[in-house]
């Protein structure tokens, strides 16, 4: 089911945005209606059946974004929830009558649904607290990149998706598995696609051109960096390398390689080979003094080497693990380009 976020008006006239998944396309006959299903005692239900409207946003699957609608989950103050909230409010120039304001539309949104109530009625699962909203769609807004995608046929946003009925304090969200081979520090994955390689290099150029491009990177010939923007880089974030291989048919298999910046590798190496080569120098030496009879204290220069190898490669795997949410947004980019 999908996560959205709906947006009422309370009494006060402040807005309110919410995180649901019971909401679904529903089949009035007349016009585009959607069914939302969600607490009677809610803050959004209460504001719904006062005014008679509500806004559907559909948000993009972006970690940072998804953290935030858990905040917003919570049964606390509308004042104080939307103190916390990231989300960037918009104004609606729907003109909805009797002097009424429309609730603020969220800017983020791949989409956004301004709709106005139909009916409710009790819902017949086993939950009589729940309502069950029949809402009529009125305007459907949607960002142009994703408009023209879907004239065009090609290509989709990566929405957020849960399994289950949601509960205020978690949720299921899908995540793509990504098939990965090669040392676990610097995995590599495969991709074909039917297109030629010139069209997919053209398409990262466009991508990585676009004002709102999540990442940054550049291309040479064959080759595509990817990395995140340096406001939000830290020592533990990735950084993705492509190969695109022209496989004569018409179609390009991208061969991709995960690991830290190449100036953090550079310095991991460094550091493993200063390492080595210090637990050489120290064996060498601790040899010389047990030929020559002395205290061979030198010697323990291979345990402490190994201890450092190991503390040097532990610390690799954490910022690995720190950096798995940066991970997941470089590859949902490369998904996107390539509209896998």
């Amino acid at each position: 089911m999908p996560i959205v976020l709906a947006s009422t008006r309370g009494p006060d006239g402040a807005t309110n945005l919410a995180p649901y998944s019971l909401c679904f396309p529903h089949v009035t006959g007349e016009g585009h209606a959607m069914v939302l299903v969600m607490k009677s005692t809610s803050k959004t239900a209460q504001n719904l059946i006062r005014t008679g409207l509500v806004t559907i946003n559909f948000i993009p699957d972006e970690v940072a974004l998804l953290e935030n609608v858990k905040l917003l989950s919570r049964t606390v103050p509308t004042a104080e929830k939307m103190a916390q909230s990231v989300f960037t409010l918009v104004p609606s120039d729907r003109d909805v009558g009797d002097g009424a304001r429309a609730p603020d539309l969220v800017a983020e949104s791949i989409q956004v649904f301004e709709c106005r109530l139909l009916s409710s009625e009790a819902d017949t699962g086993d939950d009589e607290d729940e309502l069950r909203f029949i809402l009529a769609v009125e305007r459907i807004r949607m960002q142009p990149r994703w408009h023209a995608a879907l004239e065009a046929g090609r290509g989709c946003p990566r929405l957020p998706v849960d399994y289950g009925f949601k509960k205020a304090s978690d949720s299921w969200l899908s995540r793509p598995r990504v098939a990965v081979s090669g040392p676990r520090l610097r995995p590599r994955f495969e991709i074909t696609v039917q297109r030629p390689p010139e069209d997919v290099a053209e398409a990262f150029t466009e991508a990585l051109e676009r004002a709102d491009a999540p990442v940054v990177g550049a291309r040479l010939g064959e080759h595509v960096q990817l990395s995140l923007p340096e406001d939000r880089r830290t020592t533990w974030s990735p950084h993705l390398d492509l190969r695109l291989e022209d496989l004569g048919d018409g179609g390009t298999r991208i061969r991709g390689r995960i690991g830290p910046h190449p100036h953090i590798w550079t310095l991991f190496t460094a550091l493993h080979l200063a390492v080595a080569f210090t637990a050489i120098g120290g064996l060498m030496w601790g040899l010389s003094q047990m030929m020559a009879n002395e205290s061979a204290w030198a010697l323990w220069s291979v345990p402490i080497a190994l201890f450092l190898h190991a503390f040097i490669a532990g610390a690799a795997f954490i910022g690995q693990g720190l950096g798995a949410d940066q991970t997941y947004q470089l590859r949902t980019f490369l998904d996107d380009v390539l509209e896998v």
